[in-house]
């Protein structure tokens, strides 16, 4: 590959010493890039300039692993991974994720260059596929997205890779902000083909506290056009309608029943 490395990474490149491995008998793990071997490496770590990605596929293990990198355009740089096991794309429900704009449930993301976490994260979500850790996980994120919705304030970093945060104020601009990461967690329950009824009903309640509050919600009707929350009820929609709530959904916008 020919591609230029940035200028960061021939600050840090001394520190990337770990390469993700995968063996029959130790499954997949991180290893020292000087002692691995070599017929077991899956990725190496770069700091290669501009789009990069590469997929391995574990055929034993049912496993099918995509990094993805983007180095060199300062904040709006990447690094990230998905993951799907048994062709079921694996959600990361990092609370973390909740307060970086730019983030998505459907993608393991960690800081540029930092490819010892992304490995970790890597083996991490693939040990935690069982159903408990996954229900359990989702619900968490679900409830803390709402209890989001009832502040008057939160601070978000617009990339992972951001140092400075911007703060949202006003039930307005924080139904904006939770309407974002709700359509980010339908589409990507809907990716996942999740079918968990806890993670469904949950995801259904906070849909609901979305329309109710935005219903009760006094803003500039040129404002509320202008922006995404259009988009945003449209997720929503297509929610509650896959999910058999369609009516329901137009109870509550209509303020009425059907």
């Amino acid at each position: 590959m020919n591609r230029i490395s940035t200028a960061r990474w021939e600050e840090v490149k001394h520190l990337q010493n770990k390469c993700l491995c995968y063996s029959k008998e130790k499954g997949l793990y991180v290893s020292d890039v000087i002692s691995a071997v070599k017929e077991n490496v899956l990725f190496l770590p770069h700091g290669y300039k501009g789009f990069w990605n590469q997929v391995k596929t574990i055929q034993k293990e049912n496993l099918k692993i995509k990094l993805e990198t983007n180095f060199g355009y300062g904040n709006a740089s990447f690094l990230r991974a998905t993951v799907s096991f048994c062709e079921k794309h694996i959600l990361d429900f990092d609370i973390s994720k909740l307060y970086v704009y730019h983030c998505s449930i459907t993608t393991l993301d960690v800081p540029v260059y930092r490819w010892d976490l992304l490995f970790e994260k890597i083996i991490n979500a693939y040990n935690a596929t069982s159903f408990e850790n996954f229900t359990t996980s989702a619900i968490v994120y679900i409830d803390k997205l709402s209890e989001i919705l009832d502040r008057n304030v939160i601070s978000v970093k617009g990339h992972i890779n951001n140092e400075k945060e911007t703060q949202y104020k006003g039930e307005y601009m924080i139904s904006l902000y939770v309407g974002r990461k709700i359509q980010d967690l339908v589409e990507g329950l809907e990716t996942a083909e999740v079918s968990d009824s806890t993670i469904l009903k949950c995801t259904m309640n906070l849909c609901r506290k979305f329309i109710k509050k935005l219903k009760d919600m006094t803003c500039d009707h040129e404002m509320s056009t202008k922006s995404l929350l259009p988009e945003y009820l449209l997720s929503v929609h297509k929610f509650m309608c896959a999910n058999k709530k369609g009516k329901e959904y137009l109870n509550i916008i209509l303020d009425k029943e059907l």
